[in-house]
């Protein structure tokens, strides 16, 4: 028996397909899940899981934090980070670079919030002193 399978990054879908098993990490150790589980949501840790498809050909993947969502009709794996076993030090290098550019973005994106703050104050100074409130 089989179940159908869909991996998610937030930039793509990693595999869609039908797999016998699926083992995965979560926080209280290793789980295996098999055509017919109990729906549910796991928590997924960062490790090396697998899928076994259903002509036994094993894949093995590396996942990050995440979420395993299992319906009746199929199961999404979400996590931030999904790399296959063989092309794991490419993914972690482009994972690197993202996060370098995305830290990049948001100190300038502070740095731009802060200048506009001091430009609002300045205009609420210059208003203030155009328009000065009257004393009774």
């Amino acid at each position: 028996m089989t179940f159908r399978l869909r991996m998610m990054r937030p930039d793509k879908e990693f595999f869609s397909g039908e797999v016998e098993s699926l083992e995965i990490s979560v926080p209280e150790g290793r789980e295996t899940i098999l055509a017919g589980h109990m729906p549910m949501f796991l928590n997924l840790t960062t490790d090396l899981c697998s899928f076994r498809l259903a002509d036994g050909t094993v894949k093995t993947f590396a996942v990050g934090e995440g979420m395993l969502s299992i319906f009746r009709d199929e199961t999404v794996l979400q996590s931030d980070f999904l790399a296959w076993e063989d092309r794991m030090s490419a993914a972690i290098a482009r994972r690197k670079s993202f996060m370098e550019a995305e830290k990049e973005r948001r100190k300038s994106s502070f740095l731009e919030y802060k200048l506009n703050k001091i430009e609002m104050a300045k205009t609420f100074i210059k208003l203030q002193n155009k328009h000065p409130k009257e004393v009774d």
